[in-house]
């Protein structure tokens, strides 16, 4: 902040940054006047939970770590001049900011429903495809004894996927095909598991959004990871008939039947799919889809109903070359470590057969899956009192040309509608299945808060609905920007370093252009704003609000 004092007024400068982009979408979605209709306040309050709420999300969107000191963060970006309900930065302190999250807890669902019905509409999203994972959320601060409460998601003490040992929660999210934006979320316990929630998550989702009114349930296909297709529910998506597609892992009696499909005359099929990854490569050098399907039937096991259930066994080159790399590499190290072995029997105290074949164990065989392969035997020699131990090792050799045929075979499983497409439909469904990922992007960080956020396990779950709200706002954003420059044909000039300028900027780019942006207030010495002033907008900035169709500043905070 900078002050210069010209006889009886004062001018200072204060950084509304993101600020210019993340209003506008606020506005459109409603959450001030959602959140206000769920949760009114009384009649002499002078400031509704919807306004705070609204200004909680802002400071998650330009300084994520200002989560705890909001008081601070709206002084520093001036925030009272802002928000016409907001007279000082004091007001947001953490006993309003406590009751705002203690008042919104019992409406989560229903706001969140209401916000992305609003989207949905709003911004026209396709809904039709939903791609479902969960996350861990991780949150640094300090945390109070926390009341158990049937019912709602507590912090945990549990490994992460980066193997770090922190508090979290896990977060359940239905990200739509359509940018990856989230459209439904839950926090979880931090322990809980993944494969009963998925149903149950969709119904919500379903009942809150009003998903009925927006397209035909027989449209939807929810697509997920290994963890989604149990066969309780696949029979619950059967009996709704929506369709679905996920991974199951390979069992011996998936592989036996795949080997039956080939013996019976089935042959691999090439599946044109090319990633994105793969776009600028030449054909030789893509990884190749072969795919042998089969219809399987699952029968309900209350009323005997049966539904036909498609199985299609895909076959990426990239994967069978990966796992034919890492069998050998196994087999070669297992292999060293039994001959350094062999040369220390009957030395040292490898003079038992129980000692040699521990060591094996534990020296060469390890966890390696390739240990399979191998299968050693300690004689003993009594006619050789001074060296009577030998260790044999053989390799199954046939084992291994079995088990490489298979390599980089996995099995997709497509039930309702679904369950009658092609297989290289199923594919190319499934493989977007990286877009939950984008969902999550904004949400992988740690949250440094204060402790009035983890005094209690609801306010948690308060805070990470407009967390989520916060990354909707941002992928909506980044959806509209590259949807708008798609059509253009035209990057926005100068927003990349080193003319990389391309059609899919992302979102910590695109508001990092206005990571700087500023307003000059003209106060008297009595604190009272008497006048404003919006900085210039630059080139990259002037295209950004003009591919989004915002109004400039000036007009959106008149």
């Amino acid at each position: 902040m900078m002050i210069t004092t010209l006889d009886d007024v004062e001018f200072e400068t204060r950084t509304i940054g993101p600020l210019v982009l993340t209003t506008p979408v606020l506005r459109q979605l409603g959450l001030t006047e959602i959140i206000d209709r769920f949760c009114p306040v009384a009649e002499q309050a002078d400031m509704g939970h919807g306004a705070v709420a609204e200004m909680l999300v802002q400071c998650r969107l330009t300084e994520p770590l200002a989560l705890y000191d909001m008081v601070d963060w709206a002084e520093r970006y001036g925030i009272a001049a802002l928000y016409d309900v907001l007279e000082r930065a004091e007001q947001l302190n953490d006993d309003r900011i406590a009751r705002m999250l203690d008042t919104i807890y019992d409406q989560r669902a229903v706001i969140w429903g209401e916000v992305i019905g609003r989207a949905a509409r709003a911004y026209g999203l396709d809904l039709s495809r939903l791609h479902a994972d969960t996350a861990p959320i991780k949150f640094a601060g300090l945390f109070a004894d926390q009341p158990e409460e049937e019912g709602v998601p507590r912090l945990e003490p549990g490994y992460n996927p980066q193997g770090e040992w922190v508090q979290q929660l896990k977060l359940f999210a239905l990200a739509a095909g359509d940018s990856g934006l989230p459209v439904w979320f839950d926090a979880l316990s931090g322990g809980e598991g993944d494969s009963s929630n998925y149903v149950p998550q969709f119904e919500a989702f379903c009942k809150h959004a009003q998903l009925a009114t927006l397209l035909p349930l027989d449209e939807v296909i929810v697509l997920g990871d290994r963890k989604m297709p149990t066969e309780e529910n696949q029979l619950a998506w059967l009996r709704l008939n929506v369709s679905y597609i996920g991974p199951t892992t390979m069992q011996n009696h998936h592989r036996e039947t795949l080997r039956g499909l080939l013996a019976a005359g089935q042959e691999w099929t090439e599946l044109p799919y090319v990633a994105r990854r793969d776009a600028g490569k030449k054909p030789e050098e893509r990884t190749m889809y072969e795919g042998v399907g089969h219809t399987v039937t699952l029968t309900n096991p209350e009323s005997g109903q049966e539904y036909a259930v498609r199985h299609l066994y895909i076959r990426s080159s990239a994967l069978a070359q990966h796992a034919a790399k890492r069998r050998q590499a196994e087999m070669t190290a297992i292999e060293a470590e039994i001959q350094r072995i062999q040369g220390l029997v009957n030395k040292y105290d490898y003079k038992t057969p129980e000692i040699v074949a521990q060591r094996v164990q534990k020296k060469a065989f390890k966890k390696r899956q390739a240990r399979r392969y191998f299968e050693i035997q300690v004689l003993v020699h009594d006619e050789q009192p001074e060296a009577p131990l030998e260790l044999l090792y053989t390799v199954d050799r046939e084992q291994v040309l079995q088990d490489a045929e298979l390599d980089g075979v996995y099995l997709l499983v497509a039930g309702g509608p679904a369950a009658r497409w092609d297989d290289v439909t199923v594919l190319q469904e499934w493989k977007g299945q990286y877009k939950v990922e984008h969902c999550f992007r904004l949400t992988n960080q740690l949250f440094l808060v204060g402790p009035m956020f983890l005094k209690t396990p609801r306010r948690i779950a308060s805070l990470i609905l407009l967390i989520m709200i916060g990354c909707l706002v941002a992928g909506l954003i980044e959806r509209q920007v590259r949807r708008a420059l798609a059509e253009r044909q035209e990057p926005i000039r100068g927003l990349m370093p080193e003319d990389r300028d391309n059609l899919r900027p992302t979102i910590p780019r695109i508001l990092k252009a206005f990571a700087h942006y500023s307003i000059v207030h003209v106060r008297r010495s009595d604190g009272t704003i008497v006048g404003r002033q919006f900085a210039k907008l630059n080139t990259v900035q002037e295209q950004i609000l003009d591919v989004l169709g915002f109004p400039e500043p000036a007009e959106m905070f008149g």
